[in-house]
């Protein structure tokens, strides 16, 4: 029976320091420095043929995306359309590969009959397999076709969170934070205007009839945004469109000044230069090249992160060095009233 990593290696050696990564058991209340073999990994996780297709179908394409590209870059990564798929399957497939039971304990979806249930949402290796099995981006979308929607509502949530979402890279180097990595290996977050989205944007649509609107309308959910720690001062968040219309160059911000929140209060980190979207440059052979500013974030910015990235972790999560995250881990025990006293 194989050891599976629900976490994979590639990227828990981003997380190491000398070799090692700080690996900590909430349950147990106990923190060990450990190879990247031996944690976020269970024996048996995965049937073999899953373990094979992860491995192929996605983790090699992206662990040379982010030891080749991202990692090594300082100010800015420029990518083509083909590294923005295997991007975003990445981070899908990061999404799901944690079996949390999430949406199997929904109250209401829990009461239905294991069938319907199954039938509804999906199950654990068929929406890993979906996703795996995709080539190229109209395959991905192809699974939050409105047609599936109630063949597999879990599916059609994460696909559409991701694939209708814009990309930023944030990194802690100015600060000498480190991102924690957890169980889960991302988080997500819906903030004060989750549900009011979608009814901002139609509002204004209906206005001003600009089918842009209409068309980022269709596209919202109550996600604001997801993150996704690659290395422990870079993170990759997944940001819902509707922040598009706030970034500096935006013509609808004056449209949509009834939003008089900031964006640190809707985001809960952060600032209007955090929220810029690639620039997307047409080439010639007809692909598209994405160029994403890298923005340095604030230490109040990483300890709300990790508190984000801790909130969803259900048993282990790991640092490389704990003074560079001992004061997110005090503020979580502050805004979180959880006791990390045997990490302190």
């Amino acid at each position: 029976m194989m050891n599976n990593h629900y976490i994979p290696q590639f990227l828990l050696k981003h997380f190491c320091e000398n070799g090692m990564i700080q690996y900590c058991d909430i349950e147990n209340r106990k923190v060990e420095a450990r190879n990247t073999r031996s944690v976020f990994s269970e024996k048996g996780y995965y049937p073999d043929e899953v373990e094979h297709d992860l491995c192929n179908k996605i983790e090699f394409q992206f662990s040379k995306l982010l030891n080749e590209k991202l990692a090594v870059s300082r100010y800015k990564v420029t990518i083509n359309s083909e590294e923005m798929f295997i991007l975003k399957k990445y981070m899908i497939i990061t999404a799901l590969r944690y079996n949390s039971r999430e949406l199997e304990d929904d109250p209401i979806i829990s009461q239905m009959p294991r069938d319907e249930r199954i039938k509804l949402i999906g199950d654990f290796y068929g929406r890993i397999n979906e996703v795996l099995n995709c080539k190229n981006q109209y395959e991905m979308l192809q699974l939050i076709d409105v047609n599936n929607k109630m063949k597999n509502l879990g599916l059609f949530s994460y696909v559409k969170n991701i694939m209708h979402s814009y990309t930023v890279i944030v990194k802690t180097n100015n600060c000498k934070q480190d991102f924690l990595i957890t169980d889960r290996g991302c988080t997500k977050y819906s903030g004060p205007l989750s549900v009011d989205k979608a009814f901002m944007l139609l509002d204004v649509a209906e206005k001003t009839n600009d089918q842009f609107l209409w068309q980022l309308a269709s596209m919202v959910t109550i996600h604001d945004y997801s993150l996704f720690p690659i290395t422990k001062n870079m993170a990759i968040i997944n940001m819902s469109v509707f922040f598009k219309l706030f970034t500096k160059v935006s013509p609808y911000r004056t449209m949509l000044s009834n939003l008089s929140s900031t964006i640190n209060s809707v985001l809960g980190f952060g600032d209007l230069s955090i929220i810029e979207d690639p620039k997307v440059k047409n080439m010639l052979n007809g692909d598209k090249e994405y160029t994403m500013e890298i923005r340095q974030l604030s230490s109040s910015d990483v300890f709300f992160l990790n508190s984000l990235l801790l909130s969803l972790c259900k048993k282990n999560f790991a640092f490389a060095n704990k003074s560079r995250i001992e004061k997110s881990l005090e503020y979580i025990q502050k805004e979180n009233n959880i006791d990390l006293s045997f990490v302190c």
